[in-house]
């Protein structure tokens, strides 16, 4: 397979966008020294009702599939061979990479007993029934495959060709493992909401949620890789390659259309629909979930409308809204806890998750201006088309 052409952005490293994320990187950091140090009581809202809260579902669960470009990617070109999307492998990697070391860092953040980490690895402590063993396992072992995979690009940014060339064999070892760990562990992310029982609404508790979680995750997957080509477009002066996006697309209309048949399907054989005769914020949260999920099939189904790349983004946006509000509806807002608890994140939790976001988009924007992610700016601009200018790509 030919591999794709790509080169360093270039330009300010500190510019003010940069320099913002940064402080409320450094913000979020002080706060977890405090909550490492006083626990997560004083830190947290969580209390005996809710033993989950913004870090488990935001910063592991949401996370943890929006992560999932690279791995769709890889099916697509490694098991599919249509090698045409390998421009697009390397950011998706890299966005999956900091994804999944954010959520296994939200992981260790939400340990009560942070300091007994380790004892998860030990062999004599292994529950081989246990599926958070299997989460825990698999997304840790995923996040060092994702790095591994952009070891190439570190070598031909120092010139090493040979020793990339000999790297690049290995990887037929590495990529299977790429595709089987985010398979197996995205299913697996369901099982809190089977484990919680009668006290998740039936609007989300069905032995599908796996399933369900898995489809949503690849559909997210998709829809990050259209998110960033568009935000290179408005941010790093990138012309967004229209014809691999629409393509994309039609691969992603089947996998939501299929989403919303088992969705729905369940739902009817459960009985599950008489939840919504209620007028309560599950219900409404229900509608609003499924509705940023229909609004952009009618998009992709539609053939000039999916060849438009601005609603080719608002479809994009609505769909990984879609993913995170299914997230936060199975796990909190359809979680029904013993009288008398209630949940809301506290100002630090919803700090730090800020600052875990912001940690991604400055390691995003270094690696890119560094090392060769993104392919040449002269090979994104289309004939006739006009370029955004080089002053607004440096100022990101």
């Amino acid at each position: 397979m030919k591999l794709a052409k790509t080169a360093p952005m270039g330009g300010n490293i500190l510019t003010r966008p940069f320099v913002f994320l940064s402080l409320l990187a450094l913000i979020a950091g002080a706060l977890l020294l405090f909550r490492f140090y006083y626990g997560l009581g004083p830190a947290t809202n969580l209390n005996n009702g809710y033993p989950w809260g913004l870090w488990v579902v935001l910063d592991i669960h949401v996370t943890a599939a929006i992560g999932c470009g690279g791995y769709v990617l890889a099916v697509i070109i490694y098991i599919l061979n249509k090698g045409e999307f390998h421009t697009l492998i390397r950011p998706a990697l890299l966005g999956s990479a900091f994804a999944y070391t954010l959520a296994n860092l939200a992981a260790f953040v939400d340990i009560g007993r942070w300091w007994n980490f380790y004892q998860i690895g030990l062999p004599w402590n292994i529950n081989l029934n246990s599926v958070m063993f299997e989460i825990a396992m698999c997304m840790a072992l995923y996040m060092l495959v994702l790095w591994i995979e952009l070891v190439p690009a570190v070598l031909e940014h120092y010139g090493k060709k040979d020793l990339e060339r000999k790297f690049f064999k290995a990887l037929y070892v590495i990529i299977p493992l790429g595709i089987v760990l985010p398979t197996m562990h995205q299913s697996g992310l369901g099982s809190l909401i089977i484990a919680a029982g009668t006290k998740i609404s039936p609007l989300w508790q069905t032995p599908w949620i796996g399933f369900l979680f898995l489809l949503s995750a690849i559909i997210m997957g998709f829809s990050i890789v259209i998110f960033e080509g568009s935000l290179t477009v408005l941010g790093l002066g990138r012309r967004l390659e229209l014809h691999l996006y629409r393509r994309l697309a039609k691969v992603l209309r089947w996998a939501l259309a299929l989403y919303l048949v088992v969705r729905f399907a369940d739902l009817v054989h459960r009985d599950a629909l008489s939840a919504l005769a209620q007028s309560n914020a599950q219900a409404i949260m229900f509608y609003i979930e499924n509705a940023l999920f229909v609004f952009p099939l009618l998009i992709l189904m539609h053939p000039r409308w999916r060849g438009s790349a601005r609603l080719l983004f608002l479809a994009a946006v609505c769909l990984l809204l879609g993913g995170a509000v299914l997230r936060f509806d199975g796990l909190i807002v359809g979680y029904t806890p013993s009288a008398g608890y209630i949940y809301f994140p506290s100002v630090i939790e919803i700090l730090v998750s800020v600052g875990m976001l912001s940690i991604e988009v400055i390691g995003f924007i270094y690696i890119v201006k560094r090392f060769p992610i993104l392919p040449p700016r002269k090979r994104t601009v289309a004939p006739g088309s006009v370029p955004v200018s080089p002053e607004m790509a440096a100022n990101v």
